[in-house]
């Protein structure tokens, strides 16, 4: 089947069209892109700017067109740090309504996520640890990562167009006096220490880690390596992929900084559409890697769309695609959230455990998707972390953590699920006012209640914070009726005496009574 990817950002809007087999081998029919510069202004106002949304909605409207000739079956539309910032719900009503395309917001640390797996299909990972930096129009994505994992990702508010704005917005690259080569220069000068400001938090734990050089996607570092081939006669490749070295492209920002734009213009290797925003670029590029004491970066080939690609391809077609990878910086990263939180971590640990047991004793039975495994787990283990902050109300407080933190691995709507999963562990069902409540379809919905239920009876069961139940075993079962066999070598009493108060929500959920036997 043919499916198309749109990837809707500050600068451009770009399209691929992929053919995809039975096995998951993707090949790429088609790609085009086009300007339409939604980030401009939207980093200072917050505003779409009309000119641009009318711009988008007309290319949009062409690459519908395309789509349709080509039958894809799947159209996935993303929209990026423009989208993420602005007051953006019209826009995508008007164009889901006047295209027929729906465009879904992802988060900063979400575009990470897809860029890793995009780039872990061409570079050679092999045992090495990267810093991966994405440098789009308005957001830059930095990451530590291996073959397995994510360690450390996040999103930054450094991007060429906000950056271009920020401080070269009231310059007129077409009118050169010496005042206004002067107060360049000086805008420069800013613009470094803006992004080194940007780094700064950061640089603690990147620098912890055992960084053997960088990755660099994107269109802008990919013209900065042409540029730095061509204009300064460097070139390396190591197995088809390009590697630039952070010296010359410090040399190749000092020598872009003293050009003017008409000198700029004629730069070789340049991408004439990036004229205006490839300093902005570089600097970017060059702070980063220098705060980050990288000495040289790979340029991969891949990046966002890459990346969007084989995730689809490992949830909808080749199921076993990523899955191990995929789970390992799951885990990795809620085990890192749950160590940082959690007041009582064997309890924690005992909850992930019981949760499981009895999801897969039961999700036949109870008709549970085995694609919510990973999200039950990862809720149980995380249900408590709201104590650290207070134990009143502790479940809404690891509600908002849960919001509020790094889970590399899953989405925007799995993190949703995970956090009120988490937060109905105690009492009460999701509410209306619960916003990512709202967000979730109506499946999801009755799924995360299901699945509360679980964790909940996983929670009673380790009533007196001992882990005295080792073994979960299913006993009788009908069309009315459960029965759970619980084992240990400590007394049980407690967990006995706390099911009977945790049990109800289970019973109403799944219409059956549940049986507890030690």
């Amino acid at each position: 089947m043919n499916i198309a990817i749109i990837d809707v950002g500050s600068n451009n809007i770009k399209l691929e069209i992929h053919q995809i087999n039975s096995q998951g081998h993707a090949e790429l029919l088609y790609n085009d892109k086009f300007a339409a510069r939604l980030g401009h202004e939207v980093f200072l106002t917050h505003k779409l700017a009309t000119t641009s949304t009318n711009a988008a909605i007309e290319g949009l409207q062409q690459f519908a067109k395309i789509i349709k000739s080509f039958g894809c079956k799947r159209t996935i539309a993303l929209g990026t740090a423009a989208l993420r910032e602005a007051n953006s719900e019209k826009f995508i009503q008007q164009v889901s309504k006047e295209v027929g395309i729906k465009v879904k917001i992802i988060s900063g640390v979400e575009e990470a996520r897809y860029v890793y797996v995009g780039t872990l299909a061409t570079i050679p990972f092999q045992d090495k640890t990267f810093f991966l930096n994405d440098i789009g129009g308005g957001s830059t994505e930095i990451s530590i990562a291996n073959s397995d994992r994510l360690e450390f990702s996040e999103s930054l508010f450094l991007g060429t167009v906000r950056l271009k704005e920020m401080f070269l917005s009231k310059v007129d690259p077409q009118v050169e006096t010496k005042k206004s080569i002067k107060a360049q220069e000086k805008n420069f000068s800013m613009m470094e220490s803006y992004v080194d400001k940007v780094m700064q938090k950061y640089l603690l734990e990147i620098n912890s880690k055992n960084v053997d050089m960088g990755l660099s996607t994107g269109g802008t570092a990919r013209n900065i390596a042409e540029i730095i081939k061509l204009h300064l006669g460097k070139q390396e490749v190591v197995q088809g992929i390009s590697i630039i070295y952070t010296d010359d492209l410090k040399k190749l920002v000092s020598e872009m900084k003293q050009m003017s734009h008409k000198e700029l213009s004629k730069l070789e290797g340049l991408d004439s559409a990036r004229v205006d925003i490839i300093l902005p670029g570089a600097i970017i590029l060059l702070r980063i890697l220098q705060n980050a004491r990288i000495k040289k970066s790979f340029i991969s080939p891949k990046g966002l769309r890459d990346g969007i690609l084989v995730d689809y391809i490992s949830r909808k077609v080749n199921k076993g695609n990523l899955q191990t990878r995929q789970r390992n910086y799951r885990f990795y990263s809620v085990e890192k959230l749950s160590q940082k939180f959690n007041l009582e971590k064997e309890h924690a640990k005992q909850c992930a455990f019981l949760t499981v047991e009895i999801f897969e004793l039961l999700k036949d039975q109870l008709n549970l998707a085995s694609d919510y495994r990973d999200i039950l787990y990862s809720a149980a283990l995380l249900h408590d972390i709201g104590t650290s902050i207070d134990y009143v109300d502790h479940q809404r407080h690891t509600k908002y953590l849960i919001m509020n933190s790094e889970i590399f691995g899953f989405s925007t709507t799995e993190k949703y699920q995970i956090a009120l999963i988490a937060c109905y562990h105690r009492k009460g069902t999701p509410k209306f006012k619960d916003f990512c409540y709202l967000e979730l379809k109506k499946k999801q919905k009755k799924m995360i209640k299901k699945l509360a239920a679980i964790l909940r009876i996983a929670d009673a069961l380790d009533r007196s914070y001992t882990s005295a139940v080792k073994k979960v075993t299913l006993g009788s079962s009908t069309s009315e009726q459960i029965t759970l066999l619980i084992s240990g070598k400590k007394d049980l009493s407690l967990e006995l005496w706390s099911i009977q108060k945790k049990k109800k929500l289970f019973e109403q959920q799944f219409k059956l009574e549940l049986n507890i036997v030690a």
